[in-house]
């Protein structure tokens, strides 16, 4: 079963605007099948669409956690508060957090204090650009290790990582299908190669990155891929029922 991420990131402006684009999305799944859809709304509108919702077609994420469970954290909100919201999801390691000063080790606590709380943690791992000595590669192997470096193997299942390489984000173009493929086998050989087969069985790797309606179903053909993460198309319904589909 393929899974559809929907990074609101910032938006919409208002608890109105975001209300009409959740049911936009919800008529949307009520229409699809064999498609999993979990939706990151920014954390003031999280409670409310999650508690409001009576379907099961779609889940809930935060889109940021701290690492501790209560606290002197101004601003933060903590894996306790997001299960409490009624979300099932967090992201983590966004490269938007990362460009902010979150760092490998900051993911790696976050990472184990969400999944204390049995919520379902998509990592996002990518480099800010390439090269031609493959130092990207290195960097998004690193950024894997050390992320699951805390990660109880019985949490396996609850783990998503989330190829999104920074210079395709919100770019108009994404990496072709070749190119995507190649780094889902990386991840996946590194997961292998470090966690053991369980490990290489149970977690997840999504695609992120300048997915939209033209190429979504060129990425979806992609092996290895059990789905996708999208921030500025999952403010267009237009554009998400074309992504939807070509998850089917």
């Amino acid at each position: 079963m393929k899974t559809v991420i929907c990074n609101w990131k910032m938006n919409p402006k208002s608890f109105d605007e975001a209300k009409r684009l959740f049911a936009a999305t919800k008529k949307l799944s009520l229409t699809t099948k064999g498609t999993d859809i979990v939706v990151l709304p920014p954390t003031i509108f999280l409670r409310e669409l999650a508690k409001s919702y009576r379907g099961v077609r779609i889940e809930f994420g935060a889109q940021h956690v701290f690492w501790e469970q209560e606290g002197s954290h101004t601003g933060d909100t903590s894996p306790a508060q997001v299960r409490d919201s009624g979300a099932t999801h967090v992201l983590i390691g966004h490269a938007e957090r990362r460009i902010l000063g979150e760092t490998d080790a900051q993911v790696r606590m976050k990472v184990a204090a969400s999944l204390e709380l049995k919520l379902d943690v998509i990592i996002a791992v990518g480099e800010r650009e390439r090269d031609a000595h493959g130092e990207h590669i290195q960097q998004v192997r690193e950024q894997i290790v050390t992320a699951l470096a805390d990660a109880p193997p019985a949490r396996y299942k609850n783990i998503t990582i989330a190829y999104e390489p920074v210079w395709a984000i919100g770019a108009a173009f994404a990496p072709d299908a070749h190119e995507v493929h190649q780094m889902m086998l990386l991840v996946r050989k590194t997961i292998r190669d470090t966690y053991g087969e369980r490990a290489f069985k149970l977690i997840r790797v999504v695609y992120g990155g300048a997915v939209n309606k033209e190429n979504a179903e060129a990425i979806f053909a992609v092996p290895d891929l059990d789905g996708v993460l999208i921030g500025r198309a999952s403010l267009d319904p237009t554009q998400l029922e074309s992504i939807i589909k070509a998850a089917q």
